[in-house]
C-alpha cells in the first residue's frame, strides 16, 4: 500500500511540474504585456514585449510589440533613446504596417511638448480681441 501511495505521489509531482513549466505562447505573452501596460507595470510589460521579439521574431504580434516598446519608452518612461531605437526598428521592418505612420509621427516628435505637436497647434484657442466681451 505504501509503494502505491508513493508511486501515485510521484506521478502527481511529475504532472504538477510539467503543467507548471508549460511554455507560454506568443499570444499569452502579448496578452500579459498589454494587461501589464494597462496596470502601469511598465517594466513587466517591456519584458514580455521583448520576449515576443526574441522568441517569435516572425510572429503575429511582433510588429505591434515592437511599436509598443517604442511607445512605452517614449510616453510612459521618457526614455527617448530606447523609444527611438524601437520606432526606427519598427519602421525598417514594417514599412507597410498600419502603425508605420504612427511610428514615424512618434519618431519625428520625440521629446516635444504636447502643446508643440502639430495636431494640437491647430486646436489651440485663438486669442480674443480685447474689444470682444
Amino acid at each position: 500500500m505504501q509503494k502505491i501511495t508513493a508511486l501515485l505521489m510521484g506521478i502527481l509531482v511529475i504532472f504538477l511540474f510539467l503543467s507548471c513549466s508549460e511554455k507560454k505562447t506568443e499570444q499569452d505573452y502579448y496578452e500579459l504585456a498589454t494587461e501589464q501596460y494597462g496596470k502601469e507595470a511598465y517594466a513587466d510589460a517591456l519584458e514580455n514585449f521583448k520576449i515576443i521579439l526574441e522568441e517569435f521574431p516572425e510572429g503575429e504580434t511582433t510588429a505591434q510589440s515592437t511599436f509598443m516598446l517604442g511607445f512605452i519608452y517614449a510616453n510612459s518612461l521618457g526614455n527617448l533613446e530606447e523609444a527611438k531605437k524601437y520606432y526606427t526598428l519598427f519602421i525598417e521592418k514594417y514599412p507597410d504596417h498600419d502603425l508605420a505612420d504612427d511610428a514615424q509621427y512618434e519618431l519625428n516628435n520625440l521629446g516635444k511638448d504636447i502643446n508643440d505637436l502639430p495636431i494640437f497647434k491647430d486646436m489651440q484657442p485663438e486669442e480674443q480681441d480685447s474689444t470682444d466681451k
